[in-house]
């Protein structure tokens, strides 16, 4: 007996010298990845990298945030990560990234390679917010904005709900980024993410239209919110329009979209769209004068206005409204449908149906 409980010690003994030490690490060895930038390198085929690293910290004040940025080129991002971690002295961990942007030039190029790697690794989250940075990404991920608390936390805000609410801010996760990518019929869009060194804060006012391989458009900052009330129903928006020689300023709270798409040789996409608000700024004594004649003229400026930001995306052959889906979704389409969409599609037309509803002149009347 007692030599069969002295052979359980010994067996007992020598399994634990075979388990291996636990692998975490304190928060105190450890680096927080918090915003990554991928930029095409000085050569070509190269990838210039840069990392923003959070350094916890046990006092939190504006503009106090530590965090210090590192970036290396190399063949692949890959080997460029790897290469970042002879850089530093503590383990990287890319758990609480939540922003990734893509540098202009790479959006130019090719960014399969860069998505591949994002799905691959385990712990980069796909409901990160990606961008598109413009001039690249080290450049904009070097710029510290005062107003930081936590490192990161500027452009974190920006693109969440839990700052600032923006109608020209135009926000895409990393999830639904690589899905359109894919996606028969819908393409894929950015936020440009620029630095204003004036200011010393982001300027995040665009967006940036890639096909199924690299860019196609940008639109400016007004075309940009027409985009985001129309295929994302933003209704924080505010939209201004000429009227009898003054501006007024009609502030959306509800926004509604449909479309519909003929068949024939050339499709027609007939797209609807009803908007409620209410008149945030505008002449005085204006709504006593004649209000479905004042609804009629909001209508024609914003059907002219949609359809050529419609005809400027499909002009690029771009398709991020996903009318090429919707048309396979109508009519059950298959391959040779979508064929034949393809082909008509640079000579689609456009009409647009919109009924506006200006509710009331907000607080005065």
């Amino acid at each position: 007996m007692l030599r069969r409980t002295l052979s359980i010690a010994i067996i007992t003994a020598l399994l634990f010298t075979m388990i291996s030490g636990c692998g975490f690490k304190d928060i105190d060895k450890r680096f927080f990845v918090v915003s990554l930038g991928i930029d095409t390198g000085s050569a070509p085929g190269m990838f210039k990298v840069t990392l923003r690293l959070a350094i916890p910290a046990s006092k939190i004040e504006s503009g106090k945030a530590l965090t210090e940025v590192e970036s290396l080129e190399a063949s692949s991002i890959a080997e460029a990560v790897r290469l970042l971690k002879s850089h530093v002295d503590k383990e990287l961990d890319f758990g609480h990234c939540r922003v990734i942007l893509i540098g202009k030039t790479l959006m130019e190029d090719s960014v399969d390679e860069t998505l591949t790697w994002l799905a691959r690794r385990r712990d980069i989250s796909m409901i990160s917010y990606v961008g598109m940075a413009e001039p690249s990404a080290h450049e904009v991920l070097k710029l510290r904005p005062v107003s930081e608390r936590y490192p990161g936390n500027a452009l974190l805000l920006t693109f969440g709900n839990e700052g600032t609410e923006s109608s020209y801010t135009v926000t895409e996760y990393l999830f639904d980024f690589v899905r359109r990518r894919k996606e028969t019929g819908k393409d894929a869009f950015l936020p440009i993410v620029k630095m204003d060194p004036d200011r010393n804060s982001y300027e995040v006012n665009q967006v940036a239209f890639p096909d199924k391989k690299k860019l196609r458009l940008s639109l400016n900052s007004e075309e940009t919110q027409l985009f985001n009330i129309s295929a994302r129903h933003f209704h924080k928006s505010a939209i201004a329009f000429p009227y009898l020689g003054t501006r007024i300023v009609l502030a959306l709270t509800k926004v509604s979209t449909s479309v519909d798409i003929s068949t024939g040789d050339i499709p027609v996409v007939t797209f609807r769209i009803r908007a409620k608000g209410y008149l945030e700024q505008s002449p005085p004594r204006f709504m006593n004068g004649n209000i479905p004649k004042i609804e009629n003229h909001l209508q024609t400026e914003l059907n002219r206005q949609l359809e050529e930001l419609l005809y400027k995306i499909r002009d690029a052959g771009v398709d991020p409204y996903g009318f090429g889906l919707h048309y396979l979704a109508q009519y059950f389409g298959n391959s040779k449908d979508f064929e034949k969409w393809t082909k008509a599609y640079p000579y689609v037309s456009f009409r647009i149906r919109s009924r506006i509803q200006v509710d009331k002149s907000g607080q005065i009347q």
